[in-house]
């Protein structure tokens, strides 16, 4: 079986910029850019790393589950490090949430006000399986 690699994917494997520690190929793409946010993706083998950094909030949200849904065309397993993040609303941990519950995904380097928001709120951390209470 052919496997079809995302431009991105392709454009490591033929030696693109940068190397890692490991001798391996890397290259780091803008993904989203607006006046909060900055979202980036790492290729490297095995999962590609994702950088979200700058603010989310009910106006960005939206575009930020959509570059991520976006970035799983580029590698189906992603980390995504949140750590650059330095603010979220209720909007933004949704949008974190509903990513990381759709599939290969793991989130990363939660900042202390996240977490802390994210216990205000009674949500449980990335990964974690949402209780459902029954009816």
């Amino acid at each position: 079986m052919t496997q079809v690699l995302h431009p991105l994917r392709a454009h490591m494997r033929r030696g693109a910029t940068g190397h890692g520690g490991n001798g391996d190929v890397v290259a780091e793409h803008l993904l989203h850019v607006d006046p909060l946010l900055r979202v980036t993706c790492t290729v490297r083998p095995g999962p590609s790393l994702v950088r979200v950094a700058g603010e989310i909030d009910r106006g960005n949200a939206a575009d930020l589950l959509r570059t991520l849904e976006q970035a799983r065309r580029i590698d189906d397993e992603l980390v995504v490090d949140v750590g650059g993040v330095s603010f979220t609303d209720v909007a933004g941990l949704r949008a974190l949430a509903a990513f990381a519950a759709s599939g290969r995904a793991v989130v990363r380097d939660v900042p202390h006000q996240m977490r802390r928001l994210m216990d205000l709120v009674g949500m449980p951390a990335f990964g974690e399986p949402v209780e459902r209470p029954v009816a």
